[in-house]
């Protein structure tokens, strides 16, 4: 037997038992990491349902004599949004946000104005970030819009929003930070309103299966009214607010088509530090509650997993346009006892 047969035969054999063994091997189950899609993809979403919005004032009298005067309105909320992002580079991608909501409140109250009053807000943003989809993102944003409604007055206030924010990866975990100041500009002479607020919001995402989510968020935020020279209450010229809002989410998207649906809780509340009128002070604390079912209609991304690495997985919750919040309850008009 020459050299080379044995060679060429030798050869042969190593092949046919490496591929008998990598037979042999257990199959392991396909990562849940997508793979790297950078191209231009988003969403557009419409979602509705129900809403309670609570006031509660609580009214003080020298003595001190409190007692609480309660507002209760309930309605139906419609709202939705279109988000779109774009790799500009190999580690850089941007995104545009578009957004609006609106609540029509059946009202039992005469004051109040007519049988139904509503509240509405919009806002238009973009994100720039330095972004890893295997690891995470860093990067910056920044939106502008109007928010108001019927509670106090009629006209919206615009306002603006900017900040920083990142997301980390691991596994089937999305870990979202966003903090940022958000303040009211242009104010209508008519609400005697200027405020502002610091806020911090945390999101945390966990995905069952490329295609099926949950999700949580929570914010936190701390701001002031600040009252024009024609306004001023005996308690001083600034008040003081605290929101928390809190919500909690479960998405599925349909296999083999781009839609998916979601149900969301959303809460919120805002509390008002005291502001005091002639004799009579007036605390008030405002709690939203809202169940929204909705539906969105995605491009560019094969999975929810796949749109949250790689597309438009970013948003912003503005504070001041919460539905607790100064500008969507009236401001000043809301604290008048």
């Amino acid at each position: 037997m020459s050299f080379t047969r044995l060679l060429t035969g030798s050869a042969a054999f190593a092949v046919a038992a490496t591929i008998a063994n990598a037979a042999d091997m257990p199959v392991k189950a396909p990562a849940l990491v997508p793979v790297v899609q950078q191209q231009a993809s988003g969403y557009i979403e419409l979602y509705g349902g129900w809403a309670t919005t609570k006031f509660r004032h609580t009214l003080c009298n020298p003595g001190p004599v409190c007692f609480q005067d309660p507002f209760d309105f309930d309605g139906w909320a419609l709202g939705g949004a279109g988000r779109g992002s774009a790799w500009i580079g190999s580690a850089m991608s941007v995104q545009l946000d578009v957004q609006g909501e609106g609540t029509s409140y059946k009202n039992d109250y005469p004051f109040f104005g007519g049988p139904h009053i509503s509240t509405h807000s919009y806002l238009i943003g973009g994100h720039a970030n330095w972004r890893n989809a295997q690891a995470g993102l860093l990067g910056v944003f920044a939106g502008a819009g109007d928010a108001g409604g019927g509670f106090g007055f009629g006209s919206a206030v615009r306002h603006v929003v900017a900040g920083g924010e990142g997301q980390l990866y691991w596994n089937q975990f999305t870990f979202y930070v966003q903090g940022g100041y958000d303040t009211v500009v242009g104010t209508p002479a008519s609400s005697h309103l200027n405020a502002s607020a610091w806020f911090v919001r945390g999101t945390g995402r966990y995905f069952l299966l490329p295609n099926t989510m949950l999700e949580g968020t929570v914010l936190y935020a701390n701001g002031e009214i600040k009252y024009d020279a024609g306004f001023v209450p005996a308690s001083g010229p600034t008040n003081g607010f605290d929101t928390w809002l809190w919500e909690a989410k479960l998405e599925h998207r349909f296999a083999t088509t781009p839609f998916a649906g979601f149900v969301k809780y959303r809460g919120s509340r805002t509390e008002f530090d005291p502001i005091t009128f002639g004799v009579q002070s007036d605390e008030l604390k405002i709690t939203d509650h809202r169940v929204l079912v909705g539906v969105r209609l995605f491009m560019g991304q094969d999975t929810l997993l796949a749109n949250d690495r790689n597309g438009a997985t970013l948003d912003i919750i503005d504070p001041l346009s919460i539905q607790t919040g100064p500008l969507m309850i009236g401001g000043t008009q809301a604290l008048r006892p």
